[in-house]
């Protein structure tokens, strides 16, 4: 008895559909409602209550909505907002890195967090990790990226 090929090709298929149909489920009516936010100035008013992240990043004020989504429901979720807001020029290749960077050490924070404590972990331990890894990766790179931007001709860069 072996593995029909056949078989567990066509299930990896479904589960990745279904798992597609979630997303659209999800990612969709965000955009949407982001989008009418948008235009009624609610997220100006929501974002700017984080200028002080912004600012204490070194990103800037348009990066704090797709961060914010990504940390708060996760990159896969959040990756719509992201692509979005990459497509309307909305954020520098500094603001992308920085988001990413801080997104793979500390994205769905709730979900994540939640189940890692149901399977033992320490609540307070696995939020200040995250959060303190998260927070030091996306300032260092802020800072080696003002320094690669001030030598961007150069073809051996010291870091």
């Amino acid at each position: 008895m072996g593995i029909d090929l056949f078989e567990a090709a066509w299930d990896g298929f479904v589960s990745g559909v279904h798992g597609l149909k979630n997303i659209v489920i999800i990612v969709m009516p965000l955009m949407v409602a982001i989008e009418l936010a948008k235009d009624k100035g609610i997220m100006e008013r929501i974002t700017a209550k984080f200028d002080a992240l912004a600012g204490f990043l070194k990103i800037s004020q348009k990066a704090v909505l797709p961060l914010v989504v990504g940390v708060g429901i996760g990159f896969s979720y959040g990756s719509g907002v992201i692509i979005q807001s990459a497509r309307e020029g909305e954020l520098t290749l500094k603001d992308r890195y920085a988001i990413n960077i801080f997104l793979s050490i500390c994205h769905s924070i709730f979900e994540d967090t939640l189940l890692l404590v149901v399977m033992g972990a320490s609540l307070s331990w696995l939020l200040a990790s995250r959060l303190i890894l998260a927070v030091a990766a996306t300032l260092l790179y802020g800072r080696l990226f003002v320094r690669l931007e001030k030598e961007p001709h150069s073809s051996t860069t010291t870091l």
